[in-house]
């Protein structure tokens, strides 16, 4: 080996690319080069991203080296990296065509494929990787996505163990495998797998966060507090320790969500720019762009139809952007909402980038993201890159994205106190009464349950609490069991969730000298059904610091009382906007021993809680908590303020209908 070529075999070793390639161009210049000598200079181009000038020393190596399948296969890893999906193809095959055992190029070829979503096609390839080289990791990771894409769950967490098999120190494997699992419901195993994770690698970001999501949907709160006083003194060092949801279901405060939701925020990559445009005519139909996992029958879909169907035509143009699992043909929530939509996008399988693209080809004026950081679904990489001017998170995500990709939230002034106000990233949209949408009138069954069909004793006091069990913290539980020890003639009515949960909340109650047999769990049911049980209920007892939201205002539809905390936060005051807005504010308390006292006090007093339903019936006829027409009107008139404030080319600023 030439003096001169060691050189730039060592400075290509050590990633020194620019005197690599300073030092290869003359070397070809002075010798008569091999393909070998063209693909060194190749890999060097192609480390520094020329991938034009690298296409081309490879085909000068092929030219000299027909059967160089090598050289075919670096080809095809740089038209991959320039979009070129066809040619990328094209020289996979001829490497695979020269060496027909070449797995390297067989798993790139697979990877195009799925690029192109072309999953059985991919599938089939990382296949014949895997009987080729049965230890090849990359191609069981690449299986394990593809099924989770297509909702092939299980066979997506055989995929991961697989790979933990191979290498049982990949905490990537763990983590995946972890929250496929969740998603099913599998706790214990899903706690399993996070906990491996974490024992290998404790600095993973967010893996803390998600341990403590699966113990709190367990209801698992052994060492909790400990946990979570680590997860608050590692944000406040800036390091990336869990998502911005788990965050509002155990802090009520509004500093802590801010940092959480920034460093989550952070993870992704820079904003495009705002794109500046000319003036638009004023009698141009406003485009609007709804984003949402939550277009079928689910708690947001349920608030959000009515709206979507009562928007101005004359002044709107709406596109729905959906991205969540396969939705169901017997779905009806799913079909009303789609068809309140002029057009209707399923975006599931493009990337962000697709998304940005086609929403700039529609000319999106606004868009609303409807999820922000909840669930796994959640599409935030798509507002990042901009895929409108103006760009607002609305009802989904009840806290701030502390990003700059948001320009505003939707709100209402009893959400904001002085506490919290600093703490948004966005411009706030300030709307009277409540911040959350509804129906004016929802289908409620016509069969007249009895306590004893929902297996509830005859004569007791129902306490009710239907949010899902991740909310309830241990200081709030251990308060309902100091109410239901003092009103002995009272059982607790909780939703199942699942069935872990169930055992630990039965469990902390006898601890409390509670007997468990008075903790009674419902099923889930059909909305219609679930308004009708409703009925039997005398006071919902609500959840801190993420409180009921549309449990709330389906209690209330119903005339039922929610006895509710209010906190600091976004999450913590949503009951207490509902309440309020339909004035009765005697059922928000300020602590857990007023919440005590208050619960005691209605439960204790038949005449007061009869006066309590009278008001709630009468209330909600006279607020416009059920009335969508004059909320739609309302976020219609936000709408027309921030785009108008956008038009004559001022920054976001906060607006208060």
């Amino acid at each position: 080996m030439s003096k001169e070529l060691s050189t730039v075999l060592n400075l290509l070793k050590n990633k020194k690319f620019v005197q690599a390639e300073k030092k290869c161009s003359l070397l070809i210049k002075k010798v008569n080069p091999n393909y070998d000598l063209y693909n060194i200079y190749a890999v060097i181009l192609f480390q520094l991203k020329k991938y034009d000038n690298a296409i081309t020393e490879w085909q000068k190596a092929i030219k000299l080296k027909p059967d160089y399948y090598f050289g075919y296969n670096n080809l095809g890893n740089a038209f991959l990296l320039k979009e070129d999906l066809n040619e990328a193809l094209k020289n996979y095959d001829e490497a695979i065509k020269i060496k027909p055992d070449y797995y390297e190029a067989i798993y790139n070829k697979a990877n195009v494929f799925f690029k192109l979503k072309d999953f059985p096609n991919a599938l089939e390839n990382y296949d014949k990787v895997l009987s080729l080289k049965n230890d090849y990791v990359p191609a069981y990771q690449g299986k394990a996505i593809i099924f989770k894409k297509i909702e092939k769950f299980d066979q997506a967490i055989d995929e991961w163990q697989k790979v933990i098999n191979l290498n049982p120190e990949n905490v990537k494997a763990y983590v995946q495998k972890g929250d496929l699992l969740f998603d099913k419901n599998k706790l214990e195993e899903a706690l399993d797998c996070y906990e491996n994770a974490y024992q290998i690698d404790p600095s993973k970001p967010f893996l803390l966060g998600s341990i403590i999501h699966t113990k709190t949907k367990m209801c698992d709160w052994a060492g909790l507090d400990k946990t979570i006083a680590d997860l608050k003194s590692k944000t406040e060092k800036g390091m990336k320790v869990s998502s911005p949801y788990t965050a509002l279901t155990i802090f009520d405060e509004p500093s802590i969500h801010f940092d959480i939701s920034k460093i989550w925020a952070e993870e992704h990559k820079k904003e495009i720019e705002y794109e500046k445009r000319k003036e638009k005519k004023s009698n141009k139909k406003i485009k609007i762009g709804y984003f949402s996992s939550d277009f079928r029958t689910h708690a947001m879909g349920h608030l959000m139809v009515k709206m979507l169907e009562l928007h101005n035509r004359d002044e709107f143009e709406l596109y729905g952007f959906y991205f969540g699992q396969s939705i169901k043909d017997d779905d009806l929530l799913a079909k009303r909402i789609k068809n309140s939509f002029d057009k209707f996008f399923d975006i599931t399988l493009k990337n962000d980038l697709e998304v940005v693209n086609l929403s700039k080809e529609i000319g999106l004026d606004i868009a609303i993201d409807f999820m922000c950081f909840t669930g796994n679904y959640n599409r935030f990489g798509v507002f990042v890159q901009r895929c409108a001017p103006i760009q607002i998170n609305f009802l989904g995500y009840p806290g701030t994205s502390g990003s700059k990709f948001l320009d505003y939230i939707v709100l209402d002034d009893k959400l904001l106190c002085s506490e919290n106000e600093k703490f948004f990233s966005e411009k706030l949209i300030i709307l009277p009464d409540t911040y959350q949408p509804n129906e004016d009138t929802k289908k409620i069954d016509d069969k007249t349950l009895t306590k004893k069909d929902m297996n509830l004793p005859e004569k007791d006091f129902i306490f009710a609490c239907f949010n899902s069990h991740q909310k309830i913290m241990p200081d709030v539980f251990e308060t309902w069991m100091r109410i239901l020890k003092k009103k002995n003639d009272s059982v607790l009515w909780l939703l199942s969730d699942n069935k872990i949960s169930e055992r630990n909340l039965k469990n902390f109650a006898k601890k409390n000298d509670v007997d468990p047999k008075r903790l009674i769990f419902a099923k889930h049911l059909p909305l219609e059904q679930h308004l009708s049980r409703l009925k039997l209920v005398d006071l919902v007892l609500d959840t801190f610091p993420y409180n009921a939201h549309t449990t709330c205002s389906d209690s209330l539809r119903m005339g039922v009382p929610v006895l509710t905390l209010k906190g600091k936060s976004f999450a913590s005051r949503v009951a207490t906007s509902l309440l309020t807005s339909i004035n009765i504010s005697e059922l928000v308390t300020e602590n857990l021993k007023n919440y005590e006292e208050a619960a005691l006090k209605i439960s204790n007093n038949s005449e007061f809680l009869a006066q309590l339903k009278n008001k709630i019936s009468k209330n909600k006829e006279s607020s416009n908590v059920f009335k969508p027409k004059v909320y739609t009107s309302n976020i219609e008139k936000g709408y027309k303020k921030v785009y108008q404030n956008y038009i004559e080319g001022l920054k976001p600023q906060n607006f208060k209908l």
